[in-house]
């Protein structure tokens, strides 16, 4: 694939400034509700009681120790436990500089900003920041050996990523001009590693969300557009993307952070400020504009988990006096206030994303 921009130049790649745009408060996966549920507000996070995980389940976790960020993957019971080394990582994306150039080790990268399971559990992508002005896609097998990059890597790329349901390709938010600035989803297909570009509006910014469909042929995706009518919440458009003809639908708006779209385009997991400026995780219905507050307090964000019935939220932990601490909760997303465990992180964990065992 042709270079986007060519000011990523070697000697900027290695200088030892990091550039951190979009570094959003961190979170983790994906969820599923029924609509004709009543509107009912859950109770605030702080109050619910804790329960241990379900055993199985494979949980991933990017650590900071001492001032470089790591990753760890091990059980949602805390056990068999390793630390992922980035060691003899694979490029056979066309146009990516060489390894020699920009490579890719535990020496090198400065930061991991995101990680996700596949659907097939079988691998585990996750964002790297391997130079000034760049990051890209890594892609580390279950037991943490084989890892290889698929995604162009003379760019940066913001906010999260979504596996297809098929587990064969990835997309992404990549910039697209000077200063990572103009940003679009693009996709790698898994294999020959071939990379497409779906959006060309440069608006899919680190903030929104966005998400395969069922057949994996269509993406959601929303576009931020600025504030909402309350002056408060955010408003973003709701859009799709057909990844043969591409061909964009509009679908209307949301008012809220977006953080999650499910898989058959029905509806999304918002925050959003409500009564007194209480932040509120909501699931909200396409078609009918039919709500339910999930939960409410001080959380900071919420991603779905494959399957579309539950969610990690991320919430500060009320055991830190600093405030810089975060809890990760398994909330389910069909009824309020469904917490079904609080998954084994501790403090210095900036990031959890799980997949289950019975998928």
């Amino acid at each position: 694939m042709p270079r986007i921009h060519s000011r990523a130049r070697a000697a900027r790649i290695l200088a030892p400034r990091l550039f951190a745009l979009y570094a959003l408060p961190l979170a983790a996966c994906s969820s599923q509700t029924d609509p004709t549920a009543p509107v009912v507000a859950g109770a605030p996070l702080s109050t619910v009681q804790i329960v241990a995980p379900l055993k199985g389940d494979r949980l991933a976790t990017i650590e900071l120790e001492g001032d470089r960020e790591v990753l760890y993957l091990q059980n949602a019971d805390g056990s068999n436990r390793v630390r992922v080394h980035f060691q003899n990582v694979h490029d056979h994306v066309a146009g990516n500089y060489p390894s020699s150039m920009l490579p890719v080790t535990d020496e090198t990268i400065r930061a991991i900003r995101r990680a996700k399971w596949s659907p097939d559990g079988q691998q585990l992508a996750v964002i790297v920041v391997p130079g000034n002005d760049v990051a890209e896609v890594v892609l580390v097998s279950a037991d943490g050996h084989d890892i290889r990059t698929v995604s162009p890597n003379g760019q940066y790329l913001v906010g999260d990523m979504d596996w297809s349901p098929d587990s064969r390709r990835i997309a992404y938010t990549m910039t697209t001009g000077p200063f990572a600035s103009l940003p679009d989803l693009f996709v790698t297909e898994l294999g020959p590693d071939r990379v497409q570009r779906l959006t060309r509006s440069g608006k899919v910014s680190g903030f929104d969300t966005f998400r395969f469909g069922l057949d994996g042929q269509r993406i959601h995706y929303t576009e931020r557009l600025g504030l909402a009518a309350d002056g408060v919440n955010t408003l973003s458009r709701l859009l799709s993307t057909d990844l043969t003809t591409g061909q964009i639908v509009d679908h209307g708006t949301l008012v809220g952070e977006p953080q999650g779209i499910a898989r058959d385009g029905s509806w999304a997991l918002l925050i959003r400020l409500g009564a007194e400026h209480l932040r509120e995780l909501v699931r909200v219905s396409f078609g009918t504009g039919r709500e339910m507050v999930l939960a409410n307090g001080d959380l900071w964000n919420a991603v779905l988990l494959e399957g579309d019935h539950d969610a990690i939220v991320v919430a500060p932990d009320p055991n830190d006096r600093t405030g810089s601490a975060r809890t990760f909760r398994i909330y389910g997303v069909e009824a309020p206030n469904d917490v079904g465990a609080t998954l084994p992180t501790a403090g210095n964990v900036n990031w959890a994303t799980l997949v289950r065992a019975s998928r």
